[in-house]
């Protein structure tokens, strides 16, 4: 069988996780503003990308209509909301490449969630589990050296990326229960609805938060940066891995979702200067196996939704 047909859906998912991981990159170059006004452009302008997109599709209006009078979508996209607030707020005190591995940590705090409620663990789950906890150690560790104003804003800002993954967790749960019995909820709609939510009470307070005027958004450099963290780290991804995750399997996604902390570090290295050490490297690569370790179907269970 030819392997032509999954030539896209691979070249959409390598595209999202290349847009993840632009996304630390664009926060760390806009140092000037404040995490809500990141947060109100990032969702304002992917609302703004997203609406001649529904507006084409006709029938989607219908659906969007019903689920924005369903209180699960609406708590669905708040949460996700949330995940946006805490990730700018975790790039902007922590290293991109260390953000984005916690925020990877969602299917280890699931393991460890199933463990505490007594839910039994397969032998796969208990060494993939193991591996990323011990790799987490690892590359943590050596970061810790320093004074201890480096340290704390450092812990702080993977505890705003622990609380990513958290979100993403409770999202991800709710999304696959809610969605077996909403048949009109779809990533495309759902996001849709979070940037329109997240713009709608971001923005306001912004506005009244900040003392920049619309003139210092529109120059070259900072314009630019913004529109791609709102299009190429926020649309994009979310469009591009709805259709991956639509056409491969789930063991073959995951394995193209575990390349954004791989772009996120490289991407970070040569715009950012951030460098990895020996030890953050072995880290990191535990820290990968056992995700995907964690996320692989086994014969016994069913498949995890990412």
């Amino acid at each position: 069988m030819s392997d032509s047909p999954r030539l896209l859906p691979l070249g959409s998912g390598c595209l999202a996780a290349l847009g993840w991981g632009l996304t630390g990159t664009f926060i760390k170059l806009m140092p000037q503003f404040s995490t809500l006004e990141v947060l109100s452009m990032r969702l304002g302008i992917a609302g703004l990308v997203m609406l001649p997109i529904l507006v084409v599709r006709r029938p989607l209006w219908s659906d969007l209509r019903m689920l924005l009078k369903d209180p699960l979508t609406v708590l669905l996209s708040s949460l996700m909301v949330l995940y946006y607030l805490f990730a700018v707020r975790a790039f902007q005190l922590a290293p991109v490449g260390d953000v984005v591995l916690v925020v990877g940590l969602s299917p280890l705090l699931g393991l460890a969630a199933k463990a505490c409620l007594r839910q039994p663990l397969t032998a796969a789950e208990g060494i993939g589990g193991a591996i990323a906890f011990g790799g987490l150690v690892l590359f943590v560790l050596p970061k810790l050296q320093g004074n201890s104003d480096d340290r704390l804003a450092y812990l702080t800002g993977l505890g705003f990326a622990l609380l990513s993954a958290v979100t993403t967790l409770a999202y991800a749960s709710l999304f696959k229960s809610h969605g077996a019995k909403q048949p009109r909820l779809t990533p495309v709609l759902v996001a849709f609805i979070t940037f329109a939510i997240g713009a709608i009470w971001s923005i306001p307070l912004a506005c009244l938060s900040t003392s920049l005027r619309l003139n210092d958004l529109v120059q070259p450099p900072v314009g630019m940066i913004i529109l791609g963290l709102g299009v190429i780290s926020t649309v994009m991804p979310t469009l591009c891995y709805s259709y991956a995750a639509q056409h491969l399997s789930p063991i073959l996604t995951t394995a193209l979702n575990l390349m954004t902390p791989i772009f996120a570090a490289a991407i970070a290295a040569v715009w950012l200067g951030e460098q990895l050490s020996g030890w953050n490297i072995v880290g990191a690569l535990l820290i990968l196996t056992g995700i995907l370790t964690l996320s692989v179907p086994h014969s016994s269970g069913k498949a995890q939704a990412h």
